[in-house]
């Protein structure tokens, strides 16, 4: 049986295994209010990472961070992460996605990501929680 597409409204934090992917959390939950959307946040590993130690102790965190939201984490192990969050948000009906800010040796997550979904507003986080959005045209 094919799965339920979401009705509701949502706001869908993408974080990878790293402590600070915890401050996205924190806003996405800002712009989930603002937008009386749910907060879901998704986690990608990779399949090679599989769950070490590390992962597993950031990936406690991160749960914890979703939980202080009263968001719901789902954590998949992917090599196409950007494929997989993008058939993630359209099935719980994103009406903006919350990613890090991509760095100097970006992985290209954001830009494929807004290819794959150019009508969903993108709103990137940096390093001082600034936000910048890639809005669709």
């Amino acid at each position: 049986m094919p799965e339920k597409k979401h009705t509701e409204k949502t706001v869908l934090v993408c974080v990878t295994p790293q402590r600070s992917c915890a401050k996205l959390i924190r806003q996405g939950e800002i712009i989930a209010l603002k937008s009386k959307a749910k907060l879901l946040v998704l986690a990608v590993f990779a399949k090679r990472d599989g769950a070490s130690s590390e992962n597993s102790a950031i990936l406690e965190e991160l749960y914890e961070a979703a939980r202080m939201c009263d968001a719901s984490m789902s954590v998949y192990f992917n090599d196409s992460p950007d494929i997989l969050a993008a058939v993630f948000a359209s099935k719980k009906n994103a009406g903006t996605i919350v990613t890090g800010f991509p760095g100097e040796r970006s992985s290209g997550f954001v830009s494929r990501l807004h290819e794959l979904l150019p009508s969903t507003p993108i709103v990137m986080i940096d390093g001082n929680g600034k936000e910048h959005k890639i809005l669709p045209e």
